[in-house]
């Protein structure tokens, strides 16, 4: 049966990461309309049988989760961003801190960086949330894709990730504080998961709100 072009778009992820060889999602739905068959280009679609494809995790209902990332390891709870923010939300600390001060980073940059701390091969590109510390070199931000680094952004290098934050609608275990889960980051270009300890708990209308800190990827 013939998709649409909203069927196309409502499918795709929306990461804009241009790894399908189009720059955007919707440049992408377009292509798809005449040649429908090039939609194994999206590496975040998730294949069923055969041919058919479901969504990436985020935005699924509970039923369509399947609690097992792309190596078939299984995790606990998925965390996705704030509806308030622009993508997921981090703390980092560059593995030289004094870059922060040296590079003028301030509240709105874009920044450019690799979780290297955790053996994570994807280069992330975040938005600085609030003014960093000067003293500890700690910064928020919100990872906001690849597309904002064509813009132009600051480069700071390797990275340690000290802590998420976001939303958890969908788990399988009871959330305690203190104790360490594997989750799955609902927007991770992966789809692998995590691993934090719990350091805060508080209902929200969304769901739980939730801060993981000491991050593996493992």
């Amino acid at each position: 049966m013939t998709q649409t072009l909203q069927q196309f778009l409502a499918l795709l992820p929306g990461k804009d990461c241009g790894d399908c060889g189009f720059r955007t999602c919707a440049k992408f739905a377009e292509h798809l309309l005449t040649h429908p068959e090039e939609l194994k280009r999206c590496i975040h679609l998730v294949p069923v049988q055969g041919e058919q494809f479901q969504p990436p995790i985020a935005g699924l209902r509970e039923q369509d989760i399947t609690w097992l990332d792309m190596l078939g390891r299984d995790y606990e709870l998925v965390l996705e961003q704030f509806p308030e923010d622009p993508g997921p939300r981090e703390q980092i600390l560059p593995f030289n801190p004094a870059n922060v001060e040296r590079l003028g980073i301030k509240q709105g940059d874009i920044l450019i960086g690799r979780p290297a701390a955790v053996a994570c091969p994807v280069t992330h590109v975040g938005q600085v949330m609030g003014e960093p510390d000067l003293l500890s070199g700690l910064i928020t931000w919100c990872v906001v894709g690849p597309l904002k680094a064509r813009e132009g952004g600051i480069e700071i290098g390797n990275y340690h990730p000290i802590a998420y934050e976001g939303i958890v609608r969908h788990s399988r275990a009871q959330l305690e504080i203190g104790r360490r889960y594997y989750f799955l980051p609902a927007t991770c270009m992966l789809q692998s998961r995590h691993s934090g300890v719990i350091t805060m708990l508080a209902k929200r209308a969304e769901g739980m709100r939730v801060r993981l800190e000491g991050i593996w990827i493992a």
